[in-house]
């Protein structure tokens, strides 16, 4: 009973116009999904008090761009030639680089990687905040990266090190071209689902899960980076013709940035699981041995429908009916879901972006 009266209560503190121009707004964006669950249902009302609360603070999010007359034209791209230059990717760190091989031995120890993480005393500081952040809830405080690692586990550790590591090379894509805080907003918003599924599920890594959900649009950035106009003309197309951007991307480019974010995290030898859900979060293959790749595809459906910063995409992905159906949501979860999350998306966002 106080829970509905808080509910309530929250939904009252809104004015009704905002309300309104929320749920319009929310039911645009769930067009693609047919025959929402019960679960889906209470996403979008969440989603809608949600959007209606950062309608009231940040306006200026929600001005309608008017579309190109006529739209630029977007010619094919072979990512194989993004991923050949390697003088227009970013250049990784070679910490960065031992750290992979660290997560690829099995002899690897806490010592090991506090001696590889020592090296950066930027991702050391960050290691440290983030093990005791709320991320962790640990019940004592953790002073050294050997402790951390003794802790919370070397593949853990690796992996959310490798993973973050990530977000520092791309610092070069125009703010004309996307909005970075928002863009890591979203990123980490789906970590942090992805994360909480799979405690709630008892499926999966709960770092791999989170790394793969903060890294799902990778390809986003690099075709941003890379081939801005191309990209930003991509994005203007799938705004004009009211569809959604990845599936526009495979009939302007040829391929989506799924894909490409896929190809480049196995081109710097990342783990499969990472790589199989940054290809697949839109579209998972079935059979998966691994629930990580399902965890993001979920997470990615979420995020998009709470309205937590923008990678671009407008739409909310309809989800695989199979793979949604296997998380077995109730509305209850989805509420639980979103509880608290904006204290630990605003505590983990001050953590990875102060880097």
């Amino acid at each position: 009973m106080a829970e509905e009266s808080s509910r309530v209560k929250a939904e009252t503190a809104i004015a009704p116009e905002a309300l309104e121009a929320a749920k319009r707004l929310l039911t645009k964006r769930f067009k693609f999904i047919k025959k929402p669950d019960d679960s889906l249902k209470r996403l979008a009302r969440l989603g809608v008090r949600r959007v209606a609360r950062d309608m009231a603070a940040n306006p200026h999010r929600y001005e309608v761009l008017e579309a190109e007359s006529p739209l630029p034209e977007v010619r094919p791209l072979d990512p194989l030639d993004i991923l050949r230059h390697d003088h227009q990717l970013p250049a990784l760190p070679q910490v960065f680089l031992e750290l992979q091989q660290a997560i690829g031995s099995r002899s690897t120890s806490a010592d090991d990687l506090a001696e590889i993480i020592g090296q950066d005393p930027g991702l050391t500081a960050f290691l440290l905040r983030m093990v005791n952040s709320a991320f962790y809830s640990l019940p004592m405080q953790i002073d050294t990266i050997s402790r951390a690692v003794t802790v919370v586990g070397v593949n853990q550790l690796s992996t959310l090190a490798v993973g973050t590591s990530v977000m520092s090379l791309f610092k070069d894509v125009p703010a004309d071209v996307i909005d970075m805080e928002q863009f890591w907003k979203h990123s980490i918003c789906c970590g942090l689902i992805a994360r909480r599924l799979c405690r709630m599920t008892g499926k999966g890594d709960p770092e791999r899960a989170f790394v793969s959900g903060l890294l799902h649009d990778i390809g986003q950035l690099i075709l941003l980076q890379v081939e801005p106009e191309r990209a930003t003309a991509v994005h203007a197309h799938a705004r004009a013709k009211d569809v959604v951007l990845f599936a526009e991307e495979k009939v302007l480019l040829g391929f989506d940035h799924a894909t490409l974010g896929g190809m480049l995290l196995r081109k710097w030898n990342f783990p499969y699981i990472l790589v199989s859900a940054v290809l697949e979060h839109h579209q998972p293959k079935a059979g998966h041995k691994e629930p990580e790749p399902l965890l993001v595809h979920c997470a990615e459906t979420i995020a998009t429908g709470l309205g937590v910063g923008s990678s671009g995409e407008f739409f909310v992905q309809p989800p695989s009916a199979e793979v949604w159906a296997s998380m077995n949501f109730t509305p209850d979860q989805m509420d639980e879901m979103v509880e608290d999350l904006d204290e630990e998306l605003d505590e983990a966002f001050a953590i990875l972006l102060d880097r």
